[in-house]
């Protein structure tokens, strides 16, 4: 039986290709504009980040995307795996030399790509804030005083230091997870349950575990 799998582009996809290349599964490199390449019984469809659970949760079988996505898109999927790979996290994040706490921050203009989430973590501690969704770059927010602070991704933290901002607080650590079709998990359930002791099979308990939201994520729920 086919399988059919959602892929971000980037360093993810890179990563991906290498925990699948550990249990045997090639994914072939697209040509310039290909979408879809398949391997055998595999095909593999390539999307945007922010697509990545839709596509899973309106057809495709299954994917593999940042957790933050997940809980910004609130779609209906089956998580079973955290991945050992894409870890970063979701930070409120304010201009250098200006510390503030996030309780104290009622009434703050807030740019952020992830409005669901920046909500969520306002709410959840009681404070109100107007949020303001952005597509692009958000860094620039503070920086032509639209915002007061983002909420945003932060990896190494080069481009928030460059842009002369900083880490006022951590909201959720974030790591990639696999991503499952609730029908594709009953109609092909060998065949994934399968595909997914592969990858349990090669990573330790340290690793991967079957949880993926942290308590702040389980509490907006």
């Amino acid at each position: 039986m086919s399988l059919s799998f959602a892929l971000p582009g980037g360093r993810l996809f890179e990563d991906t290709k290498r925990l699948f290349g550990e249990i045997g599964l090639n994914i072939p490199e697209p040509e310039s504009r290909e979408l879809i390449t398949k391997d055998g019984p595999y095909s593999f469809v390539y999307a945007k980040a922010f697509d990545v659970p839709v596509y899973v949760e309106h057809g495709v079988d299954m994917g593999i995307v940042g957790g933050d996505v997940v809980e910004e898109r609130e779609c209906d999927l089956f998580i079973p795996l955290e991945l050992p790979f894409g870890r970063c996290r979701i930070s409120v994040i304010g201009r250098e030399g200006r510390e503030i706490n996030p309780s104290d921050m009622e009434g703050y203009k807030v740019a952020t790509k992830y409005p669901k989430i920046a909500s969520a973590f306002f709410d959840s501690i009681g404070v109100n804030v107007d949020i303001l969704k952005l597509y692009g770059s958000v860094e620039l927010g503070p920086k032509v005083g639209m915002s007061d602070v983002i909420v945003d991704i932060v990896d190494s933290g080069n481009t928030i230091k460059a842009n002369g901002l900083k880490e006022l607080y951590v909201i959720s650590d974030i790591n990639a997870v696999l991503i499952v079709n609730r029908i594709s998990q009953k109609t092909k359930f060998e065949e994934i349950n399968e595909f997914i002791n592969r990858i349990r099979k090669i990573k330790n308990e340290e690793a991967i575990s079957k949880g993926l939201y942290n308590d702040f994520f389980k509490s907006i729920h």
